[in-house]
């Protein structure tokens, strides 16, 4: 087995074997594509392990680009016949447990019964401790410093506020100074402390740097932006609550008294119970929802107030639009009623396009005292802007620092990673001539050329991509591609072959922080059709972890075949696909 990208390659913890220079391969490889790879290793020009090493080297000399290294990792049947990797695994812990209780062996099996998983029992941090410990990210932990993403934020904000001379900008750089220059091994919740301290500060001098006529609107808009997020949100929950759009039909039926109207009210009470306990949700859940659009279309009213007040006191804010548009709203009885102007286009192909009547009635409002503020004091506010996002990343390191389950050692990070496991496994067979031995040894070789190939595909296609790390008895293939852009939008794009269903593609963006589009590709009719059926509590899902499901598309995957990467190339044309960028997420050195 080949080992590649290893930054620390004297590192006692893991035993680096360099391969022998295959010219052959090399030479075969300046030519080679997914359609002769295949054949180039049935002539035994080279294993498939070699193919990765060379195919490493040439991303890191340059003489193939991204693109055709991609093109022959996902298309040739080289690297489909690698198998599951979980399934791989599990074989492997069987040829563990049936060598006798050898001790040389059996210290590996807790971690390796840990990793093995089942699908079912999938969580938001189960998949996060998963996916960190698969073995792709390995070398990244190994070359990171373990504070350096603090150390790298810290050194970012001190650089952008290094021309500023307030006492809050003075406040901000010695708290940096003070965190950089305590030692690394000092207590945990002293370094939580300044870390919290130096968040407060961080506010403050957002504050300070808005004029003081602009500051109190800045502060409005902030809180409009984040009430327009909860009334979105809410109205999401509203539209996917089942049968409510049954109940809001009947509410709304036009009455011609009191007695008809009490009646049809009992009636639609009456009918909606049976369908409420079917689908086993409860009248208050629903009447939550409406109590808190209800809420937020009150405080929203309030909010518009307030900046119609600071608007008529300081003229020098207002553009030509912002007063008429905030008249406008404040006659509207209600905020989350449609817009009449607007208008969507709906593809036959989708199963669900979300269009928030809230959001689309403030967001002109909203787009246009952003420009206001930004046309008033444009340095000042876009530093704000930068050093609020700085803020965001140093208190999500709070939360993880704060997580107990997370306080773990850095070796003890790297112990649990598959690929160590796995090389400590290979290392300890290395000298076992055996036939058991040499079985296990081909069985470990298989699973970390596959753990080499996501980590080349990563490099390659500029993404996190890497193999579904669970035990799922359905699966037959799969791979997660995660990507982050500049423009704070996450791209996914999962790829299954599942025993009854077929082929299965999804492509998701995640945008505005909690907006989803999601398209999915599906290869069998009777998929599609479950799919079709249980789309209402895939909804109703994505608004329980606070998602906004605005576009669900269900295409066809054998007849859009040629054009299956359309939609992948609407979400992620903004560098998904570009040359390799060193800040991409993976850090895997060659």
């Amino acid at each position: 087995m080949l080992y590649f990208g290893m930054l620390v390659t004297n590192n006692p913890l893991l035993n680096i074997l360099l391969p022998n220079d295959n010219k052959v391969l090399k030479e075969a490889l300046k030519e080679a594509d997914s359609k002769t790879l295949e054949q180039l290793v049935k002539n035994s020009s080279g294993s498939v392990n070699d193919v990765l090493k060379d195919l490493f080297d040439n991303l890191k000399n340059g003489t193939k680009s991204n693109s055709s290294i991609e093109n022959m990792l996902k298309n040739s049947t080289v690297f489909k016949e690698m198998g599951t990797f979980s399934n791989s695994l599990s074989s492997m812990l069987e040829s563990i447990t049936s060598q006798d209780g050898n001790p040389t062996l059996e210290k590996f099996k807790p971690i390796l019964e840990n990793f093995l998983k089942n699908i079912k029992d999938m969580d938001a941090n189960t998949l996060k401790e998963q996916l960190k410990n698969s073995g792709v990210f390995l070398e990244s932990k190994m070359a990171q410093n373990p504070n350096a993403k603090v150390e790298n934020i810290l050194n970012q904000i001190q650089n952008l506020i290094k021309d500023l001379n307030t006492p809050q900008s003075k406040q901000v750089n010695e708290l940096i100074t003070k965190i950089l220059q305590t030692p690394n091994n000092s207590d945990v919740n002293a370094n939580l402390a300044n870390l919290k301290t130096l968040s407060s500060a961080l506010q403050n001098l957002t504050n300070s740097l808005s004029k003081p006529q602009t500051q109190s609107l800045s502060n409005l808009t902030n809180q409009l932006q984040n009430i327009l997020n909860e009334g979105t949100l809410v109205e999401s929950k509203i539209e996917n609550t089942p049968n409510y759009q049954n109940l809001q039909t009947k509410e709304n039926v036009t009455v011609q008294n009191k007695e008809t109207q009490t009646s049809t009210l009992m009636q639609t009470k009456q009918e909606l119970n049976p369908i409420i306990k079917e689908n086993t949700l409860t009248q208050s859940n629903i009447q939550t929802n409406l109590q808190t659009k209800e809420i937020i279309n009150t405080q929203t009213k309030e909010l518009l107030s307030q900046l119609k007040n600071e608007l008529v006191q300081n003229p020098i804010l207002q553009n030509k639009n912002i007063m008429p548009l905030i008249d406008n709203l404040l006659k509207m009885d209600n905020l989350f009623a449609k817009n009449e102007n607007l208008s969507t286009l709906l593809s036959q192909n989708n199963l669900s396009s979300f269009t928030s009547n809230f959001a689309s009635n403030l967001n002109p409002l909203l787009n246009d005292l952003k420009q206001s503020l930004e046309n008033l004091n444009p340095t000042e506010h876009n530093m704000q802007n930068q050093v609020t996002k700085l803020v965001e990343k140093i208190e999500n390191i709070i939360k993880d620092i704060s997580n107990p389950a997370l306080q773990k050692n850095d070796n003890s990070n790297i112990n649990e990673d598959m690929k160590t496991v796995l090389l400590k496994m290979q290392d300890e067979l290395s000298s076992k001539t055996d036939p058991k031995s040499q079985e296990l040894n081909k069985q470990i070789d298989k699973l970390l050329t596959q753990i080499d190939y996501q980590q080349l595909l990563s490099l390659s296609s500029n993404s996190n991509s890497v193999y579904l790390p669970f035990l799922w008895d359905m699966l037959e293939d799969g791979n997660i591609s995660m990507k982050k852009t500049d423009e704070e939008k996450f791209y996914c794009q999962i790829n299954l072959t599942l025993k009854d269903f077929g082929k299965v593609d999804l492509m998701l963006a995640l945008y505005d922080k909690n907006k989803l589009d999601l398209t999915i590709y599906a290869q069998r009719e009777h998929f599609k059709t479950a799919l079709q059926e249980n789309i209402q509590k895939l909804k109703v899902a994505l608004n329980s972890v606070r998602l906004i499901p605005v576009n669900i598309k269900l295409l066809d995957l054998k007849e859009e075949n040629e054009s299956k990467d359309k939609p992948t190339q609407a979400y992620i044309n903004n560098g998904y696909n570009q040359n390799l960028n060193p800040n991409s997420g993976v850090d895997i050195r060659v």
